[in-house]
């Protein structure tokens, strides 16, 4: 009992404010500071960050006739650019490579019912073909907005088309990209 007692009487002295320690000092903890100091010759524009491009209702029929679909075009908007940091700029894109395709994008098969037999190609604006992990031809950083053409279709896998095993419904692909600078 005497050794409760004496518990619950250091347990309540510990609750009881101290002059000393209420006037006192407390040492606190250590602060990290990090970070880096870059020079991008731009920045890319908010609706650049996250690029939608929507291939709509695919004729699978059309797809058996020309193997691949006529090429859809986006852009990545660059902003704030000085050519002053650096000359020029290259984009490398980067993705799940269609087993079947060199340079295509894999379409993620979420549910039955998916479209299958199918990757999704892209081209510089001039039509030339991007290969993924590959930077592209660089372009020259001339003003302080600009914009970085592309083109994407979808392209029916060959055996696809030879076995007629295609499939029609929803598809979707992913990929980076990361700009380079020169």
């Amino acid at each position: 009992m005497n050794r409760t007692r004496a518990m619950m009487l250091l347990a309540l002295a510990f609750l009881i404010p101290q002059p000393a320690l209420a006037a006192g000092e407390l040492s606190g903890g250590d602060l990290t500071f990090k970070g880096v100091v870059v020079a991008y010759p731009c920045s890319i524009a908010p609706e650049s960050e996250r690029v939608p491009v929507d291939f709509g209702e695919i004729s699978i029929q059309s797809l058996f006739a020309s193997g691949k679909t006529t090429p859809i075009p986006f852009s990545i908007k660059l902003v704030d650019c000085s050519p002053d940091v650096f000359d020029s700029v290259t984009v490398t894109f980067d993705g799940v490579q269609n087993a079947q395709m060199a340079d295509r994008l894999a379409i993620v098969a979420k549910m039955p019912g998916n479209a299958s037999g199918i990757g999704i190609g892209l081209l510089e604006a001039d039509d030339t073909p991007v290969k993924l992990g590959v930077a592209t031809r660089p372009t020259t950083i001339s003003s302080t907005t600009m914009q970085l053409d592309f083109q994407a279709f979808v392209e029916a896998e060959p055996d696809a088309i030879a076995n007629g095993t295609a499939t029609t419904g929803a598809f979707t692909a992913a990929t980076n990209y990361t700009l380079h600078y020169q």
